[in-house]
């Protein structure tokens, strides 16, 4: 990208790949990760670009994929490294699943009930705070299995379907374990979360009857939120109207992405649960990956910074690959874990 391209009027498509989706599955998924990958770039310069790893990996597939070249360490280099082909053609909003589905329960519930009464919790920071302290002490306020039990049950309770072979968490199942286990807590900051969770009964309720009905909004699948926060980085960045290229995915139904572009430029009601921050999205399009290069590219990036966070989730993770993974990571990423945030996050500010 070069500095020219700011301030012009003309339309930026983005194209856009995600790693490690399962939806609203957030616990007990594929994956502990989300990668959402965003690409801006000449259709001519990826062209040849995947023309040159094709060769490079000799790979045979009709599409190039992020699996054909992570294996390859040149590759990874020549695309990742302080050079690297995607460098400033790329952001990657990761999502830490546990973390989000933990600040779900400040958004879905105590949120929900603050708003009745006329607070705004997100103004000073507080419903980040809240729900870092539940992911921090969480664990160590019940223990790790009590702990995890909560969490599956408030997202079995608020997901619009179920999985096969599962029985659907009910609102008297719940919030039966939450007045257990806010009673048991071991960590004030925890019992004090929990008491306002406590108090958001009708709220769950109203969600079911909304579910019942068959119009609430999709609320745990992270991919809607990141898809928002990539467009307006983009825009921010470009100072262009935004149309989003996306691999096609299942879980953007044509409802859905016709509210993220009437959010996009009208504004964020309070119940679709996204920043209010309005910028010009114009559209937002489903592509057959195998139809641009550019879907492959933000394919393998997604899959790169999905594997090295994983690892670095772990404590595992490579020096030179945290080096390069920090490149294109998004920094409004959701993540709990510090440590290894601290090792993924970017250290510089995205733009041209």
């Amino acid at each position: 990208m070069k500095n020219e391209m700011a301030g012009t009027t003309d339309i930026a498509e983005i194209f856009c790949d995600e790693s490690g989706h399962d939806g609203e599955n957030l616990l007990a998924g594929t994956t502990p990760v989300l990668a959402h990958s965003s690409l801006y770039m000449d259709l001519g310069e990826a062209t040849d670009l995947v023309g040159y790893l094709r060769s490079k990996t000799k790979a045979q597939s009709p599409e190039l994929k992020a699996s054909d070249v992570l294996r390859n360490g040149q590759a990874i280099k020549e695309l990742f490294g302080e050079k690297g082909k995607l460098v400033g053609h790329t952001q990657v909003y990761l999502v830490e699943k546990a973390n989000f589905a933990i600040g779900k329960i400040i958004d879905l519930l105590i949120e929900e009930e603050a708003y009745r009464r006329g607070i705004n919790l997100y103004a000073g920071g507080l419903a980040k705070q809240m729900a870092d302290d539940l992911y921090e002490y969480g664990p160590r306020a019940l223990g790790a299995d009590a702990w995890n039990d909560l969490v599956a049950a408030f997202t079995s309770l608020m997901r619009t379907k179920q999985r096969k072979g599962g029985a659907k968490e009910t609102v008297d199942g719940f919030f039966e374990k939450i007045d257990e286990y806010r009673l048991r807590s071991r960590r004030e900051k925890v019992s004090q979360v929990l008491q306002l969770v406590w108090m958001t009964r009708s709220h769950a309720d109203a969600f079911q009857q909304a579910l019942a009905a068959g119009w609430a909004q999709k609320t745990l699948d992270p991919l809607q939120s990141s898809l928002f926060q990539l467009a307006y980085s983009w825009h921010g960045a470009l100072k262009r109207p935004i149309v989003i290229m996306h691999d096609e995915q299942t879980a953007l139904t044509e409802k859905l992405l016709r509210l993220l572009v009437k959010v996009a430029n009208e504004g964020s009601p309070s119940s679709f649960n996204l920043p209010n921050l309005k910028f010009p999205l114009l559209d937002v399009k489903q592509i057959d990956s195998k139809t641009d290069p550019r879907i492959q590219l933000a394919d393998i990036a997604a899959g790169f910074c999905r594997q090295v966070a994983e690892n670095a989730l772990r404590g595992n993770a490579d020096q030179e690959r945290l080096e390069q993974v920090r490149r294109f990571v998004h920094f409004n990423s959701v993540w709990g874990d510090a440590k290894s945030w601290e090792q993924i996050r970017p250290r510089e500010a995205f733009g041209i």
